[in-house]
């Protein structure tokens, strides 16, 4: 969940850096999406783990 509510807060940052560094704003999206990958891993094992009980 910690990872899904950094990726939405690093979104904002990105298109703020678009306009600067375009560079910097494509690493920042990649790492949000990195971020909620590893948030939806985490939510799938949590229900799975709950259907198993």
């Amino acid at each position: 969940m910690i990872c899904m509510i950094a990726a939405v807060l690093l979104m904002p940052v990105a298109l703020l850096l678009k306009s600067t560094n375009t560079a910097s704003s494509i690493a920042v999206i990649i790492a949000s999406m990195l971020l909620e990958a590893i948030g939806l891993i985490f939510v799938v094992l949590s229900f799975i783990r709950k259907r198993k009980s």
